[in-house]
Parts: structure tokens; C-alpha cells; sequence
């Protein structure tokens, strides 16, 4: 879901599969006008038609989303319809990206005066191609290269980060024409300052480097999130216990509050099958209040549920095959009577066979 720079509601599903030959792809599906309101109920209804527009109702795995209450609603609403209708199962997943977003934004509100001070000059310079040409000769004169200053977007945090980085690397050349253009350039920035935007920027990197990484869609990137997460707890609790400047610490802990309050949005089944599934890691870097033992057995439940679909499919390609194809949904006391049943030798054998490579 977003808004048009006229204001204008659309919505957008994207579409991600592996073709046959292991291929990742992605294709937009839909791209439409959104009229209010956005209920919960409105976006399953329309999100479900999509799906049964293109065939893929009993074909989705799972579907990510931002943290909007309405679209958590919604993707609740969508999942039980797929299951009592079609007897799917359908996961839901939180987007990494914008769930770290809502942290970082919780520390920029500190840090607001100076990145108001800091929009304001880029603004100005936005609006004046002269003043931009100004900056660029007096870099020539100063034998110094010009980055191109760069204004934040309401939308994009890392937008934030990006302003400021080349606010800071552009130093030398913006400081030398407030001094020698006599109010040409209009900036208030002390010195101090120009020292915190340093400190602010250094800080904030990790955060900027997990957005552009879990932003990709050429790659699957599931499977690194708890890595990267607990990378950036590292960063955040180091930075509270060991920081020797104030304020930065009290904007760490007010990111690392923000983040203990919704994490459980991010660390689900769901990542730690990614990440155990990815040959790289496997179970090498689980996070330690994890049980192992507990991660295998669900991807055990995993194996053991794609294994009875296959074998269901196979059934009903031999008998009959207009009956289709569907992702059957599987309650727990299915699996538990499966595992008293089966004992899951040959499975464990294999998934074991796997991590131990």
C-alpha cells in the first residue's frame, strides 16, 4: 500500500517464484488504484481476487508486509479464508526492512533539530542550479572532489542517512562558501555540530547496510536476517555500554527499546528454517537463547509435511488428476500422530545427513 505524490491510493502485490531450473524471479502482478477505506477486510478481499485472478490461491506460500495494523489484519482474515475455503496453509512475514525502519525512527526523532538544519541547506541548493555550480567550482579550486548532496525522502529513512553522509563529505566545500560568499549560503551550524553529524553517521551505518541488503530482490534474503539482526543488537547494546558521548547512547537505547518491542515480528519459524536451510550457516550461527534441537525438529515437521503432499499429488495424478494440486493444511495433531506413526527414520537420517555436511 502507498500514495501517489497527487495523493492517489494504489496497491501493489509482487509476485516471487524459483522456476525449474533454480532460477529466483519476480514480476509485479498488480498495480492499482486503492480507494478508501483501507480496512482490513478491503485488502484481503482484494488481495485474495488477485490471487484467484491468477491462479495461484492454493500455489502462495507466504506473503510479506510492512506493520500497518491493517495489513496484520488483513493477511490474518486472508489466511483463514485460504485455509477454511481451499485448505491451505499461508504464512505471513514482517518486512525486515521496514520493521528496522521503525527503529531507526525512533532515534532520528533525537537527533531531529540537526537534520532539520542540515535539510534545510540542501533545499536551498536543490532550488538554485547557480548555488550547486558554486559548490562545484569552489571544489575545483579547493582540489577537492564534490559529491553530489543528496535531500532525504519522507518515505525512506536510509534516505536520511544518505542526506547527511553526503552533507559531511561535502565539509571543506560547504564551510569555505558560508565564509567566503557573505550569506549566499544560509546555514547555522556550529562546529559541535558538524562533530555529532559525524558520530550520528558512523552509527547509523550498520543500520543503512541491513536496509540496502534486505532491499535486494535479485537474491533471497530471508535467510540472513537473524544474522544481520544480531548484528545490529551487538551494535546497539556495545554502543549503550561502552559509548563514552551522552546523547548517543540515550538514542541507542531508545532504538534498542523500540527494536526489544517488536522483534518477535521478525524472529519466526519461518526465518530460522531460511537461515538453517542456507548451506553457508546451517545451525552455525542460531542465536543462543535458540534450542537446536527444536529448530531441527520443525524442519523436520517441514520435511515430513512437503513429503505427504508430494506423495498425496502422486496419488491423485494417478487416479484422478482434475481434483488439482493444493498445499493441504496440516494440524498439529496430524503431525504428532505422523511422527508416532513414521518415527521420521529415513527423514532425520537425511535432514541430519544435510547439517552435517
Amino acid at each position: 500500500m502507498w500514495t501517489s505524490d497527487t495523493g492517489a491510493p494504489y496497491m501493489v502485490l509482487t509476485a516471487h517464484w524459483i522456476d525449474n531450473e533454480w532460477n529466483l524471479k519476480h514480476v509485479v502482478i498488480a498495480f492499482q488504484r486503492f480507494p478508501h477505506p483501507h480496512t482490513g477486510k478491503q485488502i484481503q478481499e482484494a488481495t485474495f481476487k488477485i490471487f484467484q485472478d491468477f491462479s495461484i490461491a492454493t500455489k502462495a506460500l507466504s506473503i510479506t508486509i510492512d506493520n500497518g495494523a491493517n495489513q496484520v489484519a488483513a493477511m490474518k482474515l486472508l489466511a483463514t479464508t485460504l485455509a477454511t475455503k481451499l485448505q491451505v496453509n499461508f504464512g505471513t512475514i514482517r518486512c525486515g526492512a521496514h520493521t528496522i525502519a521503525l527503529v531507526v525512527n525512533a532515534g532520528l526523532k533525537k537527533f531531529q533539530i540537526i537534520i532539520d538544519k542540515v535539510r534545510a541547506f540542501i533545499v536551498q541548493i536543490c532550488r538554485s542550479p547557480k548555488k550547486e555550480e558554486e559548490l562545484s567550482s569552489l571544489a575545483g579550486k579547493l582540489q577537492v572532489k564534490y559529491k553530489k548532496l543528496i535531500r532525504d525522502v519522507k518515505t525512506r529513512w536510509n534516505s536520511v542517512y544518505s542526506m547527511l553522509e553526503s552533507f559531511l563529505a561535502n565539509k571543506i566545500i560547504i564551510t569555505s562558501a558560508v565564509s567566503l560568499y557573505n550569506g549566499n549560503f544560509d546555514l547555522n551550524l556550529t562546529e559541535d555540530e558538524w562533530k555529532e553529524i559525524g558520530i550520528f553517521c558512523d552509527y547509523l551505518k550498520p543500520f543503512f547496510e541491513f536496509t540496502e541488503v534486505m532491499s535486494g530482490s535479485s537474491y533471497p534474503t530471508l535467510g540472513t536476517l537473524l544474522l544481520l539482526l544480531d548484528h545490529l543488537l551487538d551494535h546497539m547494546t556495545a554502543t549503550i555500554e561502552a559509548s563514552k558521548v551522552l546523547w548517543i547512547k540515550e538514542i541507542a537505547k531508545e532504538m534498542k527499546d523500540k527494536f526489544d518491542s517488536i522483534k518477535e515480528n521478525l524472529y519466526n519459524s519461518s526465518a530460522y528454517l531460511a537461515l538453517i536451510l542456507d548451506p553457508r550457516f546451517k545451525t552455525q550461527i542460531l542465536p543462543n537463547d535458540v534450542n537446536e534441537d527444536d529448530v531441527k525438529q520443525t524442519l523436520i515437521d517441514e520435511f515430513n509435511y512437503y513429503k505427504d503432499i508430494d506423495h498425496s499429488e502422486n496419488e491423485i495424478n494417478e487416479g484422478e488428476s482434475s481434483v488439482g494440486q493444493k498445499r493441504k493444511a496440516i494440524g498439529i495433531m496430524d503431525l504428532m500422530l505422523q511422527k508416532k506413526q513414521k518415527g521420521s527414520n529415513l527423514q532425520r537420517n537425511e535432514i541430519d545427513e544435510y547439517l552435517n555436511i
